[in-house]
């Protein structure tokens, strides 16, 4: 009997832990601020790659689909913690909207990758 209720409080601990939900290293590791929700919601519709900081916001931006376009990149001036926005020749994004970008966000690194 002594042996049983060993074996459960060793196993049932274990065991527990085993069932539970597994938790991804590329998780996000806070909550988005509010006004980066919408922002966040506007790259997924747009297939966008993004990256949150420990702290939940938004830390980089890949732009990379031909949904993207001024108006996404216009959403992003409301980041204020981003560091880097990168994009792609395959969008829709114009060389005045990125310069707009640039002076509104001066810190922010932009970089267009070739394909």
């Amino acid at each position: 009997m002594k042996f049983k209720h060993i074996l459960i409080t060793v196993l049932l601990p274990v065991f527990l832990v085993a069932c539970g939900e597994p938790v991804s290293e590329d998780a996000p590791q806070g909550e988005l601020p509010a006004n980066e929700k919408s922002v966040a919601e506007a790259l997924d519709a747009a297939g966008s790659q993004y990256g949150q900081s420990d702290d939940g916001p938004l830390d980089w931006v890949l732009l990379d689909s031909e949904d993207c376009d001024d108006a996404l990149l216009e959403k992003l001036k409301g980041c204020k913690n981003l560091k880097s926005v990168r994009f792609t020749s395959g969008t829709k994004i114009t060389s005045g909207a990125i310069s707009a970008f640039k002076k509104a966000l001066p810190n922010v690194m932009v970089e267009q990758i070739k394909e």
